[in-house]
């Protein structure tokens, strides 16, 4: 079963005893608009960050399942001014950062030319 992030955010929500109004305005919006976001099952990850710090869960977290490796950014982990995002893929059982990756790739780009 596909993961439907609004229910798993209004399910936070709910148990986060925030009032409605109250949560709107942490994410600065409209309360039609929240109830609108509960019903999305895609959402854009900036959004979710802000959703994120104002339930105080890790959303992103969700998103990780077992037995498949995906790159997951960790909220968790993250500086709350940065502006850089760290990720980190394992491909064949080894953890490299993005970057690396597309430095990889380009360097057998280059040599097939």
């Amino acid at each position: 079963m596909a993961l439907h992030i609004g229910r798993e955010i209004e399910t936070r929500y709910k148990e986060s005893g925030l009032k409605l109004s109250e949560f709107a305005k942490r994410l600065n919006t409209s309360s039609r608009n929240v109830y609108d976001i509960f019903e999305r099952s895609e959402i854009k990850t900036d959004q979710l960050e802000r959703i994120s710090k104002v339930l105080n869960f890790d959303f992103f977290s969700l998103f990780q399942t077992s037995g498949v490796q995906e790159p997951l950014l960790s909220y968790a982990n993250r500086k709350e001014k940065s502006n850089t995002i760290s990720v980190v893929v394992e491909l064949d059982g080894q953890e490299s950062t993005l970057n690396q990756w597309f430095q990889k790739l380009s360097a057998i780009n280059k040599a097939m030319h």
